[in-house]
């Protein structure tokens, strides 16, 4: 299945292959001997005048450079004899005038008188004879002997067929086909053939068919009589369309289309005097090469069916199918070829390195039977097409089950669980950062590691978006996730929040988002209200915060998914309300001057009263701190007085305010 055929040139029998400045000899075989019959003796006579001369009766393309110095020098003669028909090539070598010299000439040998011909029989009086054009068919005529009391016919010329209805039936007939030479060349002739009429001799049988790289097309090959054969396809679920016949060829090997792409069947047809069909063969498919761990593959193909009517006229049943798995290891200093027998589809083959390219052929004996004659069996083979599998060179699925969530202000954590199904041993993960359609390798991890990433992020800044990825023990790397991307969550003018809403999950969309407030004392966090998954955006009330109002969004996924934004906080804004006037005159009712307002974010106060004069009567650093409009306990007179306040925020803002107020 993954030989290679080496064919010999002409080498030095062409001029075009001789070394530079080399010049031609000559010889003759005694008796111009061109052809002759085995055993032949074939003796040579010198023409070229040249010095160290060699001869090579078997000649096989050799370079000059390979030719044998030392030998050869004295064959002048040689005898061949092979059992079937030879074209030796003689090759001459020498020097003349002090360059390489070179001739050549063939001879044709052959057993006997026997030409190559094909015969079909029918109903045991009908025989059919062709003759074709055949290299080994170079006799000047041909005879034939029926084997009753007609008479010798002679052919002159090629191709040519010839019917015979014998007078009478009979089980076999005898007969005798001759080739002739006008100049005899003393080969024996060949004996008399016995033709057994109705056997298995006069149908066609395909010997092969085997599906071609890309599974689109097949390679057909087929025997049968020397001249045209119809031939049928069809796919499993439908039937052969007599007479509408696909293909038309003589015996040999064809390229066929495979319907769809898909397993197809075919049959050969020929009627002379009575129907000769071959047995079918469907092309096998092979589905799959899926790596199912470290050290196993898993071959998948379609099988043929047994004890299918496989025909025209239905007359020959598919009985047995026996299948072998060629296979093939390749690394780069090594090739190692083996074969599996009797196996069904879905096999897992034990592989011995993963690392290495593996190539499979499914090879299936098809065994089966004409139903006209259960005695005349049949057979061929079907072979899916090579496919080879580089375990490196396959993507791994992906990873769809994690989440990033945002830990605080400087931290994100990617968590993932690895539901990708692949069954090879992983290696490492990756973490890669996803920019603007582009991906950065940023970390990894061994596979034996809490599957988890901790990352340094400015997360009030904007969204992160990452991707995992893996790589497997046999070296495959997995496609990469979809995108994990952080939430990003900010305030705008107007109390309201706004966030992002690429899905935190990956593959999994969000199903809604949380807005949650966070207590500024306790850090208690309170469920304000629940928002769809494709709002983006809400007011908040933050009235009742004194220093800042904290607030993050919690999305939710499928399967108790859920990931965190960044935290916001709103400061609040440091109101106060200074009165203009008071009644310090003990009845309870606006008896103090008190300045009333949000002093969550007060660091600094200092409040100072003046009289209309300027003199200063009080200064209060306590922001709690009232005043009854006493100066050293003596109540003061009504009338107009002034304040300067000055008050230090939290974030380094100064408020200051001056005024006047009454005591009435």
């Amino acid at each position: 299945m993954f030989a290679c055929q080496f064919v010999y040139g002409q080498g030095l029998c062409d001029k075009n292959n001789w070394p530079a400045n080399a010049v031609e000899g000559a010889f003759k075989i005694e008796g111009d001997i061109t052809a002759g019959c085995s055993p032949l003796t074939v003796k040579l006579k010198d023409l070229s005048g040249g010095t160290d001369i060699r001869y090579d009766f078997y000649y096989n393309g050799k370079t000059a450079n390979a030719l044998d110095k030392v030998g050869n020098k004295d064959s002048v003669n040689v005898l061949f004899a092979n059992t079937t028909i030879e074209v030796y090539r003689i090759l001459q070598y020498g020097k003349k005038n002090g360059k390489d010299m070179y001739a050549c000439k063939t001879v044709s040998v052959r057993p006997n008188n026997k030409p190559v011909f094909s015969y079909s029989t029918c109903n045991d009086n009908f025989l059919n004879i062709i003759i074709p054009q055949d290299p080994a068919n170079d006799f000047d005529f041909y005879t034939i002997e029926w084997g009753d009391s007609s008479p010798i016919q002679t052919i002159s010329s090629l191709p040519f067929s010839t019917n015979k209805t014998y007078a009478g039936t009979s089980p076999t007939k005898i007969i005798r086909i001759k080739g002739e030479n006008n100049i005899p060349t003393g080969c024996p002739p060949p004996p008399f053939q016995t033709i057994v009429m109705n056997s298995d001799g006069n149908i066609p049988k395909i010997t092969e068919l085997e599906v071609l790289p890309g599974g689109n097309k097949a390679k057909l090959t087929f025997t049968g009589t020397f001249d045209s054969h119809q031939i049928y396809r069809r796919v499993p679920s439908q039937n052969y369309s007599f007479p509408n016949y696909t293909y038309q060829s003589n015996p040999g090997t064809i390229t066929v289309d495979l319907i769809n792409n898909q397993q197809t069947c075919f049959m050969v047809y020929k009627y002379v005097a009575c129907p000769q069909l071959s047995g079918e063969v469907c092309s096998i498919k092979l589905d799959s090469i899926e790596p199912i761990s470290v050290n196993s593959n898993r071959i998948k193909w379609q099988e043929l069916q047994n004890n299918q009517a496989s025909s025209i006229l239905n007359t020959a049943t598919v009985k047995n199918v026996v299948y072998d798995l060629d296979w093939q290891m390749i690394e780069t200093n090594s090739i190692l070829n083996q074969k599996i027998y009797s196996i069904n589809s879905d096999f897992d083959h034990p592989i011995l390195k993963c690392e290495a390219q593996y190539c499979y052929q499914v090879v299936a004996k098809v065994q089966g039977e004409w139903s006209v004659n259960p005695t005349v069996p049949y057979s061929s083979i079907s072979k899916s097409e090579i496919k080879c599998v580089d375990r490196k060179k396959i993507t791994a699925p992906p990873i769809s089950d994690g989440k990033v969530s945002v830990i605080d202000d400087k931290q994100i954590d990617l968590l993932f669980q690895d539901n990708s199904n692949w069954p090879v041993n992983k290696d490492k993960y990756y973490l890669y950062k996803y920019l603007t359609g582009a991906n950065a390798k940023i970390d990894s991890i061994d596979a034996s590691q809490n599957k988890k990433f901790s990352l340094n992020e400015n997360t009030d800044a904007e969204s992160f978006c990452y991707k995992i990825g893996y790589i497997d023990k046999c070296g495959s790397v997995s496609h990469l996730s979809s995108p994990m991307c952080t939430i990003y969550l900010q305030a705008s003018e107007n109390d309201e929040l706004n966030w992002s809403i690429n899905s935190p999950f990956g593959n999994s969309a969000i199903q809604n988002f949380e807005l949650i407030s966070v207590d500024e004392n306790t850090s208690a966090e309170s469920l304000e209200k629940v928002l769809g998954p494709l709002e983006k955006s809400s007011t908040v009330d933050i009235s009742n915060n004194e220093i800042e109002a904290k607030y993050k969004i919690r999305a939710h996924g499928n399967g108790n998914l859920s990931s965190v934004s960044n935290q916001i906080s709103i400061p609040i804004e440091a109101l106060f309300y200074i009165p203009d006037a008071f009644t310090p005159n003990e009845d309870n009712i606006n008896n103090l001057f008190e300045i009333k307002g949000r002093f969550g974010r007060v660091n600094d106060y200092n409040l100072k009263i003046y009289d209309r004069w300027g003199n200063i009567i009080t200064e209060i650093k306590d922001k709690t701190e009232r005043w009854d409009g006493k100066l050293n306990g003596t109540r003061l007179p009504f009338g107009s007085y002034l304040y300067d306040l000055k008050i230090g925020l939290n974030r380094g803002e100064i408020i200051r305010k001056f005024g006047k107020f009454e005591i009435l």
